[in-house]
């Protein structure tokens, strides 16, 4: 607690019980209550008898003065901090009480933690202002005693002190100089006779004294020399100025300047002297709006001289829709003098301003700060904010979904091989088809928020592009033509991001020609001489520099104002289509992952080209990764394998016993990595090892898939592994051998898929063998 034995308490309070008791209180923690009473008269005279710290005051007194007044009358008699305690929360007697500046406000019925941290408080900011105080008196009398002169100005170029030498020697009572100009009392010529400027030092720069010419109250002529330093408030905003000077000597009669005239004087702007050297546009306003001044950075922001901005209309300067959201706060600033900050957007510059108003005269100075920048990051910042929140959701929710689509999937192929001899039914396939649709719709949204590590594998474009085609909806009245070249090599690619990207640019060239129209695609070797300075030629002379796919439209096109922005989150031209603008984002988050790029050439009126550009040996270690398309027809070994399964959920679990089981292999399964490599261990000790783990990547409350296979390469280094998971940005989903997998399973996966793997994996091990 501050300030305790210091602290002096008077309680004026009409409801003696309520005095006695806070009296109690207050003493219990430590403070010194002076005196109790229940009036406003009684409590100053209290106050001129026993000089209190802190005055607790309830607002309905006994007598003709209630606690408000009462506080101001004690204000006007020292320093005293007041704090108001009562049952009014009225408005009325909120802001009249708020006008005398109290240090609380407590509303009854309080308890004694209240009063304890309400009294701590204003008694902690009553000793912070005493010592204030006696700094601040310090300072002025230091200042009184100097023997150079000393002036200090506000922003506003009105003087709010002068020492008795800066009186001295300018001819000016004190008592007449504050609140007058600082161009009136403080004339400074050069010896040219041209009107000097305060030339105000910095923190880094030191500026050499000089001589100028003073013209005092009377008129005569003073030389002196000056020097002026900038003050500052806590967060660096330039606030006022101070002038230090000393008389000199005066030079011959022929030196000194000549004497400007009372209307050259008049023809002087008051506050020149002071903010021409402001690099921020400031202006002053009239009590009606009108600017009263301007400095030159002002006049470059609104692009006119000072002969049609002295005198215009602030708002007239400005938008309509500025007036309408500032002005009201404005307003309020002019009319109750109180300082006001505001941000608005400057349509004409493109600009957004934080203009800054302060009380001046009868109007207000206002200083604008261009915040452009500050704005941008800002809104960078909130959108990788928002980025990174719907990654985490996303991440998680397409786990879950993707659990979920593998039994659907599942469940539904294995439908699909009972049905397919007796009889086939297109419900199920209908069903099937829309799993896949929700299967992509999730892969995008995953794509988009954390990046997606491709799952790569060979992949030969023009057939991926082709078999894309085979299974799009088309859209009424557009006709598609497709170039594929022949020939073309192999590359690794994850086949779903591309036909996701190939999907959307098909989507954006439809939702482009509403009426009908033509879109090609063509997918074709590099050409050399149409390389963008983006895409980079490989180092094979014999190979073609790279593949490139093209989604070509004759719609709309895209403006040109609207080119640059095209791939940012949530840009869109068509909001009213309920359009999210992430489709381009996806795409363009899908070519940078395979190390190519995407670009957009459009017109607006004439169409569109997208081209997706890949480098033939882009990522090519990735060439000899196992995939679900790849096939080996080699039969199984005789002898039946064993498998072991990790999967937590129970209904992918079952899904997965099912389908192996299905073609005679021996499953055991565990639904966390402890039992799993338990289970392994045992078998390994009994000579019997299963020849293959399928572990899932995520077990929630236990052991995962990667910890698992740790363990297990620890009990044996040739353990044959394959991965799966919901998770496909994981990095082990795409780079698994660094993880000792022997391949990947997304999920979700049709049964059919993962027979292939098995049979694969399990195939090639007994060639290495």
């Amino acid at each position: 607690m501050i300030g305790q034995d210091r602290t002096r308490i008077l309680i004026v309070e009409n409801e003696g019980l309520v005095g006695c008791d806070m009296a109690a209180c207050l003493t219990g923690l430590g403070y010194r209550v002076v005196g109790t009473c229940a009036t406003g008269e009684e409590a100053l005279r209290l106050y001129d008898e026993l000089q209190p710290d802190l005055v607790l005051m309830d607002v309905h007194l006994n007598g003709p003065l209630d606690g408000i007044e009462t506080a101001k009358r004690l204000q006007k008699r020292g320093h005293v901090a007041v704090i108001y305690v009562t049952a009014c929360a009225d408005l009325e007697t909120v802001h009249r009480a708020r006008e005398t500046n109290p240090h609380g406000y407590l509303l009854k019925p309080f308890n004694q933690d209240e009063l304890r941290l309400t009294v701590e408080v204003a008694a902690s900011r009553h000793q912070a202002d005493r010592e204030r105080m006696s700094r601040e008196r310090s300072y002025f009398e230091t200042f009184q005693s100097l023997a150079d002169g000393v002036i200090a100005a506000d922003l506003g170029g009105v003087i709010v002190f002068m020492n008795p030498a800066a009186a001295r020697i300018t001819g000016w009572p004190e008592a007449q100089v504050v609140g007058r100009s600082l161009h009136e009392v403080f004339r400074i010529y050069h010896a040219s006779g041209q009107p000097a400027a305060v030339e105000l030092t910095s923190a880094t720069q030191t500026l050499p004294e000089r001589t100028v010419w003073l013209t005092t109250l009377d008129g005569s002529r003073v030389a002196v020399q000056d020097r002026s330093t900038p003050l500052r408030d806590q967060s660096g905003q330039l606030t006022g100025v101070v002038i230090l000077f000393r008389g000199l000597a005066s030079p011959a009669v022929e030196n000194q300047p000549s004497v400007p005239t009372p209307s050259d004087r008049a023809a002087q702007a008051p506050l020149v002297d002071v903010v021409e050297s402001i690099s921020d546009p400031l202006i002053a306003l009239d009590s009606r709006w009108k600017l009263i001044y301007v400095n030159a950075s002002a006049q470059r922001l609104f692009e006119r001289g000072p002969e049609k901005l002295l005198g215009a209309n602030l708002w007239d300067l400005l938008p309509t829709a500025t007036r309408e959201s500032h002005y009201e706060a404005l307003a309020h600033a002019l009319l109750h003098r109180e300082s006001v900050t505001r941000e608005l957007y400057f349509e004409e510059k493109q600009t957004w301003l934080e203009i800054r108003g302060h009380p001046f005269a009868e109007g207000l100075l206002v200083l604008m700060q261009d915040i452009t920048s500050r704005r941008e990051e800002a809104e960078r910042r909130n959108r990788l904010d928002r980025l990174e929140s719907l990654g985490l959701l996303a991440r998680g929710f397409a786990h879950e979904f993707n659990n979920l689509l593998t039994v659907l999937l599942g469940n539904i192929s294995l439908a699909e091989m009972r049905l397919r001899s007796a009889v086939q039914l297109p419900e199920l396939h209908t069903a099937k088809q829309a799993t896949l649709q929700a299967q992509g719709l999730v892969q995008q949204l995953l794509t988009f928020a954390r990046g997606g590590a491709p799952i790569k594998r060979p992949t030969l474009l023009s057939d991926l592009v082709e078999q894309f085609f085979l299974h799009h909806s088309r859209a009424t009245r557009i006709e598609y033509r497709l170039e594929l070249a022949p020939r073309l090599p192999n590359l690794a690619v994850d086949p779903a991001q591309i036909r996701r990207l190939l999907g959307n640019l098909i989507r954006n060239a439809e939702q482009a020609q509403p009426e009908g129209g033509l879109i090609t695609v063509r997918c074709v070797a590099a050409d050399p001489g149409e390389m963008f300075p983006h895409e980079l030629l490989t180092d094979h002379p014999s190979q073609p520099s790279g593949i490139v796919i093209e989604v070509i439209d004759a719609g709309e096109g895209i403006l040109a104002e609207n080119l640059t922005h095209i791939f940012e989150p949530y840009f869109s031209t068509r909001k009213a289509e309920n359009a999210t603008g992430l489709g381009l984002t996806v795409c363009e988050s899908i070519a940078k992952a395979h190390g190519g790029s995407l670009s957009v050439r459009s017109e607006a009126g004439r169409g569109t080209t997208v081209r997706f550009y890949l480098p033939v040996d882009a990522d090519g270690e990735e060439v000899d990764s196992i995939g679900l398309t790849t096939a080996f027809d080699s039969a199984p070994p005789s002898a039946a394998p064993r498998i072991l399964v990790l999967e937590d959920d129970p209904l992918i679990r079952s899904l997965i016993v099912r389908n192996l089981s299905s073609q005679n292999y021996e499953i055991a399964e565990s639904a966390e990595g402890s039992e799993t490599v338990r289970l392994y261990q045992e078998s390994l000790q009994a000579g019997h090892p299963y020849d293959l783990v399928i572990l899932d990547l995520s077990i929630p409350n236990g052991m995962g898939g990667v910890r698992t296979m740790e363990r297990l390469r620890q009990l044996d280094p040739e353990v044959l592994a394959i991965v799966s998971s919901g998770y496909s940005d994981d990095p082990v989903m795409a780079k698994p051998a660094a993880y000792g997998f022997a391949a990947v399973l997304p999920k979700p996966y049709e049964p059919a898929d993962m027979l292939r793997l098995v049979k694969t994996v399990l195939a090639q091990r007994e060639v290495r063998k």
